[in-house]
């Protein structure tokens, strides 16, 4: 039970909450025994021989199955024989009478061992309460402050327990410790008061630290750097949640640099709660904190889908900057491109993003202005993309991946990569188009990126779609549907709906077109993206149009269509295509000369695209 308003358990049949049972029962142990005897079969080798199955059922019987107790007590049987360590167990499950019964035999096994700890090992250990499932080993040693001398001995002891596991990581000198699940909770509560927020205190800072660490660490070493935030995940949200409680003065600046990673890790609704949190912080206007604070919650809704009211805040942000050339200047232009962007407003974007490169000039070589100059050319080449002007693009795209691959940016060149394979898609280059994705998609991969790895994979369905592989299409777009709405991302996940409603259409399939057209159709239209369902307004017209008492309701469905693109760019809108549907259908009803002006219509706002050019 996630005590979750998305996961309601009562008053609803969407979910349930199913209670861990045992692994097993005293008459079927078979699951138990062979676990048991598989977790007995690791290092280090058992120091007796193995138990009498009857022993061991009892034994099992005790802690009720509970398979995380079962992994403490295959630890206890290396060493100590089976009516011993059953003994132990009932006089602490005796102990623990006043403990609820469902975490009664959890509470004993975990007992058990940590009676195995010496006085001083069992002295020092509460103070792991503090981390939230476990740590690299490092952290552990700064927040705790446990001298070395100790240390070691203690780690040996907790390896041997089964009380926490190392785990090595490629790239990483420090090993990340989990802790059985048990461990932390139970400690906290003996750690006195005062030491309680004296570690509490040091934990939130060395977690703000080591979120800046990362940070700056993605750009150069993103595979190290996303392996340690994903471990940390959850220390780095308590740590920055006691930030924001705290008022620290630099909580804003923490929020930020564990939203990065949310972003990327596609955590929207972490990410959506923690900027929501930090708006109960007070900040003075101009300063850092309050530049950080509005560009989150602009961010917040530019991610939502609301990209108007987003380009709002970033246009008060830009004001309160003044004109001074800053960096904080040149990101807000560049976030406000973004904004235009998916308004649909390509020349707009264009112009923000020349604004942004001019000011890049201004500043300093850095490799963070580097970085930022390299994402600019990027941005501006999918605005030119968008605009028709496929070979400026193809020189901003290129521009950005050479900066990228000088600064080692295996990120953002992954993202050129993927923007030269849409490229290459617009010149009808297929084969380069789904070479130039595959290689983004295992990056993407690679570095934890669901949002990105949804792009890469729904590009890739574009190139199966214009192939004709309407099976790799259809997979494609499924895959890039999921893990959108895995993300909570319902308008990201809406784009493929549709186009896997095209795919049914091409390939003959109407009834499942119409309802994936629809599907996408209500989400768009629910989450405000207009521009988006004004495609699929149009795309369900022209399969309508096919059934002749279909034809009034594609009618005003293409009509819907063409009143929302007649405010949008119509190169963006490729608002020719509904001019067209909605001249074949006034053929169909008998009207020819409203067929014939749509047909003007939709023949010169094509010859106005600059990209008509190259399909000629």
């Amino acid at each position: 039970d996630f005590g979750h308003s998305d996961y309601a358990t009562e008053g609803t049949l969407l979910h349930l909450a199913l209670p861990l049972q045992g692994l097993g029962s005293e008459q079927y142990p078979d699951d138990a025994l062979d676990y048991i005897q598989a977790l007995m079969a690791l290092p280090p080798a058992p120091l007796l021989e193995p138990p009498q199955r009857q022993g061991l059922i009892a034994l099992c019987k005790l802690v009720e199955f509970h398979p995380l107790s079962l992994a403490l007590l295959a630890r206890q049987l290396k060493t100590r024989r089976v009516a011993e360590v059953g003994n132990t167990l009932e006089r602490l499950l005796a102990e623990n009478r006043e403990v609820p019964d469902k975490d009664r035999s959890l509470m004993a096994s975990l007992q058990l061992s940590l009676e195995r700890l010496d006085a001083g090992a069992r002295a020092w250990l509460p103070r792991l309460g503090v981390f939230q499932g476990g740590a690299f080993e490092n952290m552990l040693s700064e927040v705790t402050e446990v001298e070395e001398s100790t240390w070691q001995p203690l780690r040996q002891q907790l390896e041997a327990t089964g009380l926490i596991q190392v785990e090595s990581l490629p790239g990483v000198g420090v090993p990340f410790l989990k802790f059985h699940p048990t461990l932390a909770p139970a400690l906290w509560a003996e750690v006195p008061a005062a030491t309680q927020q004296e570690l509490l205190s040091r934990h939130c800072r060395r977690y703000y630290d080591l979120s800046s660490y990362l940070y700056h660490e993605d750009a150069r070493n993103p595979d190290a750097a996303r392996s340690i935030a994903l471990r940390e995940l959850p220390n780095l949200l308590f740590a920055v949640r006691t930030a924001i409680a705290d008022q620290a003065d630099w909580a804003i600046e923490f929020v930020d640099k564990v939203n990065w990673f949310l972003d990327y890790f596609g955590l929207n609704r972490d990410r959506a709660t923690l900027s929501q949190l930090a708006e109960s912080i007070t900040v003075t206007i101009g300063s850092r904190s309050w530049f950080l604070a509005r560009t989150q919650a602009a961010e917040q809704l530019l991610n939502a889908g609301r990209a108007g009211a987003a380009a709002q805040q970033f246009e008060q942000i830009l004001n309160g900057l003044g004109d001074q050339t800053s960096y904080d200047r040149c990101l807000t232009l560049s976030r406000l491109g973004r904004c235009l962007r998916a308004q649909r407003q390509p020349s707009a974007a264009a112009h923000r993003y020349r604004e942004a490169l001019a000011v890049a000039d201004q500043l300093d070589g850095s490799d963070n202005v580097k970085r930022q100059r390299g994402a600019l050319q990027t941005d501006l080449a999918d605005v030119l993309t968008d605009m028709g002007d496929y070979a400026g693009a193809k020189t901003a795209y290129e521009a950005g991946l050479v900066s990228d691959q000088e600064l080692g940016n295996l990120r953002d060149a992954a993202v050129s990569q993927g923007q030269l394979g849409t490229l290459a898609l617009m010149q009808n280059n297929l084969p380069e188009a789904e070479q130039r994705y595959q290689e983004a998609l295992a990056v993407f991969q690679r570095l934890h990126e669901p949002a990105m790895e949804a792009v890469a994979w729904y590009q890739l369905g574009i190139v199966y779609q214009e192939a004709r592989q309407w099976q790799a299409a259809e997979q494609a777009y499924r895959r890039s549907a999921e893990l959108e709405e895995s993300r909570g991302d319902r308008l990201g996940a809406s784009k493929s709906w549709g186009n896997l409603a095209i795919v049914a259409q091409l390939s003959g399939n109407p009834r499942d077109a119409e309802a994936w057209y629809r599907k996408a159709l209500v989400a768009k239209k629910a989450e405000g993206d207009l521009a988006g369902a004004s495609i699929d307004l149009s795309n369900l017209a022209n399969l309508l149009q096919q059934q002749p008492d279909r034809l009034s309701e594609a009618r005003q469905l293409a009509e819907e269509s063409l009143e929302i693109k007649q405010t949008l760019d119509p190169a963006a809108a490729q608002i020719w295509k509904t001019y067209n549907i909605l001249a074949n259908i006034a053929d169909r009803q008998q009207q020819p000369d409203q067929a014939q002006t749509y047909r003007r219509q939709a023949r010169q706002s094509k010859a106005a695209f600059a990209g008509t050019r190259y399909e000629l």
